[in-house]
């Protein structure tokens, strides 16, 4: 019963046989949608209140002992917080008691409950993980990482579209037969700007990555292992909204049409991690130098996928 029930609940939240779901005793984890989702099953012979009190309490608890396990980058768990700090281990289980309860069902039959709970990584538990960085400095590591976020979001500066763009061509040729060379080069900028924006996203195939291991906080790096994002191009409000700061997805065509990279995105392919840090993805210098021409907001606002495979 409890599997059917799991099974009927997953295709009603519409997570697709194409997302990178992790499969953790009586919960999954979907890394393409950044939720996490557990049930707890009460024992038998009891009423309706006590079933469905005890059947919550035992997702929960099922929840929290996948949550612990959660990487947040490649060398912090949510385990290491937890051990090293009393305030992240009274805020993860305030989280925990605070999640959505998707559903509470009562078995008349066998006097039990079956309640199925949600928590999202991102607007839940890094929301209540990043605020007041300050008390949160378990160690180097993760002061290292908080810091590297802002609560400034970035601007956009983006003005031109690029439906606008033989316009401007037509003034540019004006302005060279006129001689106007400041005016030209002007113009010239502007149209490298709109040239920028003809990606949408990135999509970053790790299908030969075999060591690869999924986080909430994945970072590029290049050869040498120093980080290019998100470094401080990620802001914490954009990256709670997104969950994750790289979606998760398997199959290219799928991920093309993903909305976070949707609808032209760079696609790029990466041959591995660096060293022991196995959620750092390495960039070779042409892949970075790919991603220096791309639109700013691009990486400001996390479009980035990773594909896993087909």
């Amino acid at each position: 019963m409890k599997k059917i029930l799991l099974i009927s609940l997953l295709l009603s939240l519409t997570l697709y046989a194409r997302d990178v779901v992790d499969n953790v005793g009586e919960c999954k984890i979907n890394w393409s949608e950044g939720v996490i989702i557990c049930q707890g099953e009460s024992a038998e012979g009891q009423n309706p209140y006590a079933a469905k009190v005890s059947a919550k309490v035992i997702a929960q608890r099922n929840l929290l002992e996948v949550v612990k396990g959660v990487q947040i980058e490649s060398e912090v768990t949510i385990a290491d917080g937890m051990l090293s700090s009393d305030i992240i281990s009274s805020r993860v289980q305030g989280v925990i008691r605070g999640l959505q309860t998707l559903s509470n069902k009562y078995n008349k039959k066998t006097k039990s409950s079956i309640a199925t709970v949600k928590l999202q990584m991102g607007k839940d538990l890094l929301a209540a993980l990043l605020s007041d960085p300050n008390q949160l400095s378990w160690n180097e590591k993760v002061n290292q990482l908080w810091n590297s976020f802002s609560f400034i979001t970035s601007a956009h500066a983006d003005t031109y579209m690029p439906n606008e763009k033989e316009t401007i061509k037509k003034i540019l040729k004006d302005l060279r037969t006129q001689g106007n060379k400041d005016g030209a080069k002007y113009l010239e900028n502007i149209l490298s700007s709109i040239d920028k924006n003809n990606f949408s996203g990135i999509l970053i195939d790790i299908s030969g990555v075999s060591d690869f291991k999924k986080a909430m906080i994945v970072k590029l790096v290049d050869e040498n292992g120093k980080e290019v994002y998100p470094a401080k191009l990620v802001d914490k409000r954009t990256l709670m909204k997104r969950n994750t700061s790289v979606g998760y997805m398997f199959g290219i065509e799928d991920a093309r049409k993903n909305k976070r990279v949707f609808s032209t995105p760079l696609e790029i392919k990466a041959s591995g991690v660096y060293k022991n840090k196995k959620s750092n993805i390495v960039l070779t210098k042409e892949q970075l130098n790919m991603l220096k021409i791309l639109n700013g907001n691009i990486l400001r606002e996390a479009k980035i996928i990773l594909v896993l495979g087909e």
